[in-house]
């Protein structure tokens, strides 16, 4: 017979004279099962959250972490408010930022691919710190109508940027850790530290192609300094794990202009599947609010040249799932949205994904 029949017999065995009085040297192997259960438990898939929280847990006193994220983000459909709406549409729109009187250059998608390097090192049990560095690339196909009279197409044309975005410091502080459940709050500052004066050349209404510079959600940076801070909860109950998260992105000091704060509150579920495989299912809203400030030199007739353009609010939900490996983890989580309620016409979110890797050592 196989060992693993005799490792069974001997379990149930145990069980059943559990019930009489246990010796020291029994009490002794009855703590040791319980830490290499405790200890299999806090090595579980779900100990780290979705790949798309950050900050989702502290480390122990001399630990350190780093971490490797990439992020891609798909939008391809117009709306206003929580409406779909066509290129004809948008073309009756007046143009705030000058001539032609009505908006001529209409967005037709756009992808946006993040990759984030993170590291955490924690000095003590109850603090953990937090550095992070974004680099953005974004690209956006566009179309150009005649400015008057049938507003014929002119020609398509792409728009690219890339490089650094920005660079985070956090401090993440214990509040409670207890039978399962955990609790941290999150202070930190964000330096958008990447350009925010890039150009391309652009198709215009009459035809011509100039150099100009791009509408802000091309940019990749706007030169502010940002307050991070966060609220995260999760409780553990042995294969299930739920957790919380509320953050803020509130801007302290901005230069010409600068994105809207934002505010992101997270519920997710995690289920092991086995001890190195664990999914989850999360859902996500965030209220951004439009751009704060402008720049005179942007402003092309397409609705990302004015501000106001910026921001709604979203709820996405997301299926992801953790794999442990032989030395660090590794995550993936797929989203779309399901509500959209946007800030004037503007394009909006049809798909995500996001995957990682994390080492602690």
């Amino acid at each position: 017979m196989s060992k693993s029949f005799y490792f069974s017999l001997f379990l149930v065995f145990s069980i059943n004279i559990s019930a009489e009085p246990m010796d020291h040297m029994d009490h002794m192997d009855h703590m040791d099962h319980m830490d290499h259960m405790d200890h299999m438990k806090n090595h579980s898939a779900k100990m780290h959250g979705p790949i798309g929280i950050m900050g989702d847990h502290l480390l122990n006193k001399g630990k350190s972490m780093i971490s490797i994220r990439y992020m891609k983000m798909s939008m391809d459909q117009n709306y206003l408010g929580t409406n779909k709406i066509s290129d004809q549409h948008i073309l009756e729109l007046p143009n705030p930022t000058g001539m032609p009187r009505n908006l001529s250059v209409v967005p037709q998608d756009m992808d946006m691919d993040m990759v984030m390097l993170g590291g955490m090192y924690a000095p003590s049990d109850y603090i953990t710190l937090m550095g992070m560095i974004m680099l953005e690339q974004k690209s956006m196909e566009l179309r150009s109508y005649k400015p008057m009279m049938s507003r014929d197409i002119v020609g398509d044309f792409s728009t690219k940027s890339s490089g650094l975005s920005s660079i985070s410091l956090s401090l993440l502080f214990k509040i409670l850790d207890r039978d399962g459940s955990k609790f941290h709050a999150q202070l930190g500052l964000e330096n958008s530290s990447g350009k925010n004066d890039l150009k391309d050349n652009v198709l215009t209404p009459m035809g011509t192609i100039n150099e100009m510079i791009l509408p802000y959600g091309m940019q990749l940076a706007d030169k502010s300094y940002t307050l991070l801070s966060a609220l995260t909860y999760s409780k553990t109950y042995e294969i299930w794990k739920f957790g919380s998260q509320i953050k803020s992105r509130i801007n302290v000091k901005n230069d010409q202009w600068n994105f809207g704060d934002s505010y992101e509150t997270n519920f997710w579920v995690q289920r092991d599947l086995n001890q190195i495989t664990a999914w989850s299912l999360r859902l996500k809203f965030q209220d951004i609010e439009s751009i704060k400030g402008n720049n005179k030199n942007i402003n092309a007739p397409v609705q990302t040249a004015n501000p106001l353009n910026y921001g709604g609010k979203i709820l996405t939900s997301g299926i992801g799932l953790n794999i442990m490996l032989p030395k660090g983890s590794v995550g993936l989580e797929l989203y779309k949205p399901i509500t959209q309620d946007l800030h004037g016409p503007q394009m909006g979110m049809n798909w995500g994904l996001q995957a990682g890797y994390r080492l602690s050592f």
